[in-house]
C-alpha cells in the first residue's frame, strides 16, 4: 500500500488535465438542477463517482486534490486484492498479485486522472470478496456487502454489469449447489433490479455517449493486454505465468479427489472474471463500437491475481522469487517512462506553443468539448492565453476583416470526435502543423492577395 500510495501521488498535478478530466470538473461544479439533468440526459455512467467529486472538490479544486480521490481509491484496491487472492489461491499468490497492482503504469495512468476507473475498480474488486465470502457463509453480513458494493459498482460504470454477468456463469461450474449458491443467485437478481435505471438510461441513449470509439481491431486487443501486462519481457513473463495458473488449474480439474476438483472452481471464477468482459465487449462492438482499454480495467485485478497465482506456482521456492524479482524489477524500469509523459493530451505543451507564436490579433479554434482542457492547460501553466479571439467555430467573414492567421486546436484528429475541422476560409491557407500528445495545432494564415 506504502508503494501504491508513493507511485500514485509522485506527480500527481504534473501531467495536463485532459478532455474527459475536465468535464468531471465541470459537472462536479453545476448546480444540483443542472447536474441531474446532465446525469438523467447523457452522463448516467459513473454517476457514482460524479456525486463524490461534487462534495470532494467543495474542499478543494486544485487538480492535485481532484486527482487525489482516484488515487486514493486505487490504493484502496490493493489491500483488497491480497485478501481475495489470499482467500482464493494463497497468502504468496495475494502478496505478487498485489504488489503487480502496485507497480502496474497503466493502473497508475488512471489513478493520476479525474475519473471514475479506479473507483470502479475498487468496487468490483471488493464485490467479488464479498461474492467469494458469500458463497463460503451463511452469516447475512457478507450478503449484504455484496448487494450494496455489487450495485455501487454499477453506478460507478457500466462495464461492471460485465463483472456480475462472469460471477454467475461462474456459478454454474460450481457441482455443489448448496442453500448459498441460491441465495447468491437472489442477491444477484436484487442488484440487477437496483440497475434498473442504468439499463433503462442505457436503452434510450444506447452508445451514443461513447459515439467517438471505432471498431476495435486486432492490433486494439493486443494493445489491451500490453496495458494489462506490460511489453516486452514483461508481457512474456506475465503471459508465461498465467499458463503455469492454467496448468494449476488443470491439475486440479483431472484430479480424482473431490477436494482438489472443487478447488479448481476458483481459478475458472477469475477466470472468466477476464475472459467476460473482453469477450462481451468485442461481441457488442461488431456492431456498435464500445470497446476502450480504460472501461476494460474493471479486469485487471483478474489479470494480477492470476499472475501472481501463476508465480506462486513456480518450484523451487529460489527458482520462484527469482522470477518473481525479474517480473518486479522490468515493471519498475518501466516506470521513469511513464512520468517522463505529458499525460493523454499535452494540453500544457498546446500552452506553451500558443504563448510563444499566437499574437493578439490572431484567432484560435478551440472545439467547445475541449475548451475547459484548453483554459486549464493555461492556468496550470500560469499563463495568460495570447488573445482574447477564441472561439469554437470559424468567425463570420466581418470578424475575419482584420485577421491575418487563424489557429486551429484539433485534440484526437484521427478518431470520430468532437472537434471536426470545420471547413477553412476561402482567403485562407494552410501554413504549418504542430503536434502534440494527442492534439494537432493548425496554423492558418491569410493568403497573400487577400492582403
Amino acid at each position: 500500500m506504502l508503494l501504491a500510495l508513493t507511485l500514485r501521488i509522485f506527480g500527481l498535478d504534473a501531467k495536463s488535465v485532459f478532455a474527459d478530466e475536465s468535464a468531471s470538473f465541470r459537472f462536479a461544479q453545476l448546480d444540483w438542477t443542472g447536474f441531474w439533468n446532465t446525469i438523467r440526459s447523457r452522463e448516467a455512467n459513473m454517476a457514482l463517482y460524479y456525486i463524490v467529486m461534487r462534495f470532494w472538490i467543495r474542499i478543494s479544486s486544485a487538480v492535485w486534490f481532484v486527482r487525489l480521490f482516484s488515487a486514493l481509491a486505487a490504493v484502496a484496491t490493493v489491500p483488497v486484492v491480497f485478501f481475495l487472492g489470499r482467500r482464493l489461491f494463497s497468502a504468496e499468490a495475494a502478496l505478487f498479485g498485489s504488489a503487480l497492482l502496485a507497480l502496474n503504469s497503466f493502473h497508475i495512468l488512471y489513478s493520476q486522472a479525474a475519473r471514475g476507473y479506479t473507483l470502479a475498480v475498487l468496487l468490483v474488486t471488493l464485490c467479488s470478496l464479498y461474492f467469494i465470502r458469500a458463497l463460503e457463509e451463511a452469516d447475512w453480513h457478507p450478503a449484504g456487502a455484496y448487494v450494496v458494493s455489487a450495485t455501487a459498482a454499477l453506478y460507478a460504470h457500466f462495464f461492471a454489469a460485465f463483472v456480475l454477468l462472469a460471477q454467475l456463469f461462474s456459478l454454474f461450474f460450481l457441482k455443489s449447489q448448496s442453500r448459498n449458491v441460491r441465495r447468491q443467485i437472489g442477491l444477484m437478481l436484487l442488484v440487477a433490479g437496483l440497475g434498473t435505471p442504468l439499463a433503462a438510461f442505457a436503452a434510450v441513449h444506447k452508445t451514443h455517449p461513447i459515439f467517438w470509439l471505432d471498431h476495435p481491431s486486432i492490433r486494439d486487443v493486443h494493445h489491451l493486454f500490453t496495458y494489462f501486462f506490460g511489453s516486452g519481457l514483461k508481457f512474456a513473463l506475465s503471459a508465461l505465468s498465467i499458463i503455469l495458473a492454467g496448468r494449476e488449474w488443470w491439475r486440479r480439474a483431472s484430479s480424482s479427489t473431490q477436494r482438489a476438483y472443487e478447488s479448481a472452481w476458483v481459478y475458472v471464477f477469475v477466470g472468466l472474471w477476464l475472459a467476460v468482459p473482453v469477450a462481451l465487449t468485442l461481441l457488442i462492438s461488431h456492431w456498435r463500437p464500445v470497446f476502450s482499454p480504460r472501461f476494460l480495467m474493471i479486469c485487471l485485478p483478474a489479470v494480477v491475481l492470476l499472475v501472481g497465482e501463476g508465480l506462486s506456482s513456480v518450484k523451487p521456492p529460489i527458482a520462484r522469487y527469482g522470477f518473481a524479482a525479474v517480473l518486479f524489477t522490468s515493471a519498475i524500469m518501466a516506470l521513469p517512462s511513464y512520468y517522463r509523459r505529458p499525460g493523454l493530451e499535452d494540453w500544457r505543451g498546446v500552452a506553451d506553443y500558443l504563448t510563444k507564436n499566437v499574437q493578439p490579433s490572431d484567432v484560435i479554434v478551440v472545439d467547445v468539448y475541449y475548451r475547459d482542457a484548453f483554459d486549464i492547460a493555461f492556468r496550470q501553466s500560469q499563463q495568460n492565453c495570447p488573445t482574447q479571439k477564441v472561439m469554437p467555430l470559424f468567425p463570420g467573414r466581418n470578424v475575419l476583416k482584420d485577421v491575418h492567421r487563424i489557429w486551429i486546436v484539433s485534440c484526437h484528429p484521427t478518431r470520430k470526435a468532437h472537434d471536426e475541422v470545420p471547413a477553412t476560409p476561402r482567403d485562407f491557407f494552410l501554413h504549418s502543423k504542430a503536434n502534440f500528445v494527442g492534439i494537432e495545432v493548425l496554423r492558418f494564415e491569410k493568403s497573400p492577395a487577400v492582403k
